[in-house]
């Protein structure tokens, strides 16, 4: 009997092991058609079911086409930039997934993990007036950071969830903040560098205009963007606002050059502002000038809404119209020496020239107008094609 218990046992284990080696060559076989086809695999967390759709983008916003997901199946993507889009409460978030290559995601073994988390709360930060402009929700997670053209730049940042203005800060908006005395004038709205400044210097603001200045048609409309103001002033503004409306629920901040980044490339990773390239046809959607003395220089809010397109998150002119401060100093970065959010190029007492993002109406040439497209001045520089943009987070 314990000669046929041994001989059973040698088979089943003979079994097993064929069992097992032909579980293993039939993974290799799939693995090297996902290597074959340069394929990543994406996982997707955090989804009530139904309520999802991924997208593969396309060179312009309507170019983007549905992907069919396989059910209970790994999804493998091959190279490209495709988002999920999601519907909570009537309202649609979008989660870009940038695809490189065989197994060149993000994440574990090189997979792309996306974790869906949208707002406990659909409320909004509040805005100064009924008129400010609304705030959008950026979706927490990996993009691809930097320039494509250079072959060592490109690489995967992943941030928290934040909130975007879709407009820049406009002239009614800081003429608010000059006019209240506990704003341009408190010192503890400025950094310790930014008093030095005010100490010494005057604001060139355009809020400052009034309608009987030469320059008010074309800089001094409450609606536009508010220009000519350096960013010690702009960093002033948000932490004003931050005491006037934060209410111990919400910080304003500058959004910091990855934030900026990833909101201007939307979840299509564009190039541009509306698309992947600009052509001859797609000039128009750009408020963009190569005569700096042209009457229209900056595009107001109220015309804005008229006649140009937001993004796919629902921003607007994040290429063209005013060039934009964020809040970081300029470093370079690459994938040998990756760009950190939370280190200290995003604190505000930080010595440093600042990035400013997007080009603008001043702007000369497409080629700065492309998102990637990188600037920086000294905090104290006042330019009449340079303003910025604010971004909101609730208080942890």
């Amino acid at each position: 009997m314990k000669k046929v218990y041994s001989l059973g046992g040698v088979a089943i284990t003979i079994v097993a092991a064929t069992v097992s080696l032909l579980v293993i060559r039939a993974n290799e076989k799939r693995e090297r058609a996902h290597y074959e086809r340069d394929e990543t695999p994406l996982l997707i967390s955090g989804e009530p079911a139904g309520s999802f759709t991924l997208f593969r983008a396309g060179k312009s916003l309507p170019d983007a086409v549905e992907v069919q997901r396989p059910a209970g199946e790994t999804n493998w993507l091959k190279p490209g930039n495709y988002f999920l889009k999601a519907e909570q409460g009537g309202r649609s978030f979008f989660f870009p997934i940038p695809i490189i290559g065989y197994r060149r995601g993000p994440d574990k073994e090189g997979s792309f993990v996306l974790t869906v988390r949208l707002p406990a709360s659909l409320n909004s930060p509040p805005r100064l007036t009924t008129d400010s402009p609304e705030f959008i929700f950026i979706p927490s997670g990996h993009f691809l950071f930097g320039d494509r053209l250079r072959v060592q730049e490109p690489h995967y940042v992943w941030l928290s969830g934040f909130f975007l203005s879709v407009f820049e800060v406009t002239n009614g908006e800081f003429k608010r903040f000059m006019n209240d005395p506990h704003g341009y004038a408190d010192d503890a709205n400025w950094t310790a560098a930014g008093r030095q400044w005010r100490a010494k210097n005057q604001s060139l603001a355009t809020a400052r205009l009034a309608p009987g200045d030469p320059d008010f048609q074309r800089f001094g409309q409450p609606d536009q963007p508010v220009v000519q103001v350096n960013w010690f002033e702009a960093n002033a503004f948000r932490r004003w606002l931050t005491g006037k409306l934060g209410d111990g629920k919400w910080i304003f901040t500058l959004p910091t050059e990855a934030e900026w980044e990833k909101a201007a490339r939307g979840p299509d990773n564009f190039d541009y502002g509306l698309g992947a390239s600009i052509s001859d046809n797609e000039v128009p959607l750009y408020n963009w000038r190569k005569n700096p003395a042209a009457e229209t220089t900056v595009v107001g809010l109220g015309e804005t809404r008229a006649n140009y397109l937001p993004n796919r998150y629902g921003l607007y002119h994040m290429s063209g119209n005013v060039a934009e401060w964020t809040e970081s100093v300029y470093r370079p970065y690459g994938r040998q020496h990756p760009y950190i959010n939370d280190d200290d190029r995003n604190e505000e007492e930080t010595p440093g020239q600042r990035v400013l993002r997007g080009g603008s109406w001043y702007t000369a040439t497409i080629a700065v107008l492309y998102i990637p497209y990188r600037e920086n001045f000294p905090a104290s520089v006042q330019t009449p094609y340079l303003g910025f943009r604010l971004a909101a987070r609730p208080v942890p």
